[in-house]
């Protein structure tokens, strides 16, 4: 606790008016007594640390740093790393780091993440988030996924996950652009190709998903559009077996500037990770910062269900910041 309280103090006289300050609650449903499901957390972030950012949070969980370093390898080529670790006051620890290269039309993502407590001891709500998470209680896990891009609309994709349910994937993306004609301006020369602007992106997956305790095909759409709405939609089928995952994200729903989400996700064939997911995220301008509010729920891997809510604000210290607000973050 004290090494902490020493990082936050550092962070706050090396970059004041570079970082952010965050407070939160949360609550989660289902537990023995009214205080295990609770989280109270304060705590800075987006302070300016080498080539990247540095955050530290303080709860009556656990204790959190995270660093996060971007490199360019010129001419084509560039890196990022990441490294985030907790100390839970009820014992136990948790390390994980990401690392993403692009070289040329060649990108690699890469991430692993050993622990001697479960992530639900650190955050409540972590079994219930969009991408699954590893809900042992010790462990370790890694995953990868390179990208070839073909041509300009065709990316080639294979990826792994190991550690309690090793398991591989293959497949192809294929991306198109979305155009209207714009209505001629007066003067054009009416013999020349009409002018267009892009109102979107379409994204098609397909591909195939094997490993221990999953046999399948997938497939998958993404529609992206220019005002910042996104729908995306994944399915895998296989022998006896099936799942989706769905998000919806739409931009200025609850006022100019927010940014909300909707996402349901049921991978029954998944082992360590909460089955049936579904949440509701929404993040609205309010004053100098940002309000967040996340709603979430699900079933566990053991069959009992419950939910959750966190309620945070953030703001930055110096002059406001102009940056896009950001869903999925605690």
């Amino acid at each position: 606790m004290k090494r902490t309280m020493t990082v936050l103090a550092l962070a706050w006289g090396s970059a004041a008016g570079a970082l952010t300050l965050d407070f939160g609650v949360a609550y989660r449903s289902g537990d023995l007594t009214p205080w295990d499901g609770r989280l109270l957390h304060a705590g800075v972030s987006d302070v300016s640390f080498g080539r990247g950012t540095l955050a530290a949070h303080v709860s009556n969980r656990a204790a959190e740093v995270g660093v996060v370093q971007g490199f360019s390898l010129p001419p084509a080529g560039a890196v990022s790393t990441g490294v985030d670790a907790a100390v839970a006051w009820t014992g136990g620890v948790r390390v994980s780091s990401r690392v993403g290269a692009s070289f040329g039309p060649v990108a690699l993502n890469l991430a692993g993440a050993g622990f001697t407590t479960s992530a639900d001891t650190v955050d409540p709500l972590a079994a219930w988030t969009l991408a699954p998470t590893d809900l042992r209680t010790r462990g370790w896990n890694a995953e990868f996924t390179a990208r070839y891009r073909v041509s300009r609309t065709l990316i080639a994709v294979a990826g792994g996950e190991f550690g309690p349910q090793n398991q591989g994937t293959l497949g192809v993306e294929w991306r198109r652009d979305l155009t209207r004609v714009l209505p001629p301006a007066e003067g054009d020369d009416p013999d020349a190709e009409p002018a267009t602007e892009r109102t979107g992106t379409l994204t098609l997956r397909a591909g195939a998903r094997a490993g221990q305790g999953v046999l399948g095909v997938t497939g998958g759409v993404t529609y992206s559009a220019e005002s910042g709405l996104s729908l995306a939609l994944d399915a895998l089928a296989g022998p006896g077996q099936w799942g989706a995952v769905g998000s919806l994200s739409a931009p200025d729903v609850l006022g100019a500037g927010s940014l909300s989400r909707l996402y349901v996700a049921y991978e029954p064939w998944r082992w360590a990770s909460a089955p049936l997911r579904a949440g509701v995220e929404t993040r609205v301008p309010a004053g100098r910062g940002t309000l967040s509010l996340d709603l979430r729920g699900g079933v566990q891997p053991a069959g009992a269900g419950g939910f959750g809510a966190r309620l945070g604000y953030s703001f930055p210290l110096g002059e406001p910041a102009a940056g896009q607000v950001v869903l999925g973050q605690p």
